[in-house]
């Protein structure tokens, strides 16, 4: 059985009086242990279609199914178990709380699961250690330069050990040191975990290093 499977799946968005037809009906099938990339231009769909196999939109028509379950019929209780115990996202902007901590913003995820406190804790040490943040777990956002907020990000991402991972441009923000390390933990995970990626990247370093590449352009895949 694949992880994600996408049937005929159609996005509209209205804006006004006009209707943007963001993704065009989309056949996909990602097996579980993948580690692939979609990538084409600006405004081809990448983002949307993310959102969509992330449970964070809804599609117009069409049909999409997490581990076997038909994402259409799950009430929204469901959804929300689904993203906080089986994906790990990692956003563009990064999306991490300013009043917490980079430490906080890695054990938020694991405390929303219903972690203790202290196992939380070590958890989400380990996970900033990983990304070469052991020296800023006491920093908030506004302290820490764009591509430390990133590695803070995937920390946060990885941190639940989720079976799939969800991100968009996760090696953005960051030099090629750096980079190379990031890759290198996520394809480490993929590998023993068996942990699914799912990336939107234009970086070549990362689409050197994935197994798949989608190209979607005008919101269909080529």
């Amino acid at each position: 059985m694949p992880l994600i499977q996408l049937e005929s799946v159609v996005k509209d968005y209205a804006l006004g009086e006009t209707v943007v037809h963001a993704i065009k009906n989309v056949d996909l099938v990602i097996e579980k242990a993948e580690f692939i990339s979609i990538y084409g231009p600006s405004g081809s769909g990448k983002t949307t279609i993310l959102n969509l196999i992330g449970t964070l939109d809804k599609i117009t028509t069409g049909r999409i199914c997490f581990d076997g379950q038909d994402l259409g019929l799950l009430s929204d209780n469901r959804l929300t178990e689904i993203r906080n115990q089986q994906i790990g996202f990692v956003f563009q902007r990064f999306n991490l709380i300013p009043v917490l901590s980079a430490l906080e913003n890695v054990m938020l995820p694991l405390q929303l699961n219903g972690t203790f406190f202290n196992v939380a804790r070590k958890k989400a040490l380990k996970q900033l250690e990983e990304v070469g943040l052991e020296k800023y777990v006491h920093h908030r956002p506004d302290k820490m330069s764009g591509g430390q907020q990133q590695r803070v990000a995937i920390a946060r991402a990885l941190v639940t050990e989720p079976s799939l991972v969800i991100a968009d441009e996760p090696t953005a923000n960051v030099d090629t040191r750096t980079s190379l390390r990031l890759i290198s933990l996520m394809r480490d995970l993929n590998h023993k975990k068996k942990t699914t990626f799912i990336f939107s990247t234009h970086d070549q370093r990362l689409l050197d290093s994935v197994d798949r590449m989608i190209k979607l352009e005008d919101g269909k895949i080529q």
